[in-house]
């Protein structure tokens, strides 16, 4: 069984193989990964995107990390 991922765009549908070996990042229709900042997003060239966001929620017993996808759509 090979080794990859396939993502597709639930706004248009767009489909992508990840396989192992030499990305052609310049020409991926979905592109992927993490900011200088920290912050994983996937972002589609139909304009659909999300990013992650992260922080911190104490309750009276501990602090919670909790990490979300947000919508930044175009």
């Amino acid at each position: 069984m090979e080794a990859g991922f396939e993502i597709t765009c639930i706004r248009c549908g767009c489909k992508q193989l990840i396989v192992p070996g030499v990305r052609e990042f310049r020409n991926e229709p979905i592109t992927f990964g993490t900011d200088n900042y920290g912050a994983d997003h996937v972002a589609c060239e139909c304009g659909n995107a999300i990013e992650e966001m992260s922080r911190f929620e104490e309750n009276h017993i501990e602090r919670e990390f909790i990490v979300e996808w947000r919508d930044i759509s175009k």
